[in-house]
C-alpha cells in the first residue's frame, strides 16, 4: 500500500507500506513546500518515520528538567 502524505511544511511525501503488517518502509519527497525552509527536504530525499510527525510548540521550548516535570 503507499499513500500520499502533506507535512505541515507543505512538502508531499510518498510513504509505501508493508501490506501485512501495515509498517510504513519508504517514505521519499515528491514535491517541496514552496514555503518549506527544511533544508533536508529535497525532492528524491528519504525521511526518518518521526520527521512526518506534527511539531508540538510546547514541548519545542522545554529544557529537560522542565520535560520531566510536563510528563
Amino acid at each position: 500500500m503507499s499513500h500520499t502524505v502533506v507535512l505541515q511544511c507543505g512538502c508531499v511525501v510518498y510513504v509505501s507500506c508493508d501490506p501485512k503488517t501495515q509498517v510504513a518502509h519508504t517514505r521519499i519527497v515528491e514535491r517541496r513546500g514552496q514555503t518549506c525552509k527544511v533544508r533536508n527536504h529535497d525532492v528524491g530525499a528519504r525521511l526518518y518515520l518521526w520527521e512526518l510527525l506534527p511539531e508540538h510548540r510546547e514541548l519545542r521550548d522545554l529544557s529537560f528538567g522542565d520535560a520531566i516535570d510536563w510528563i
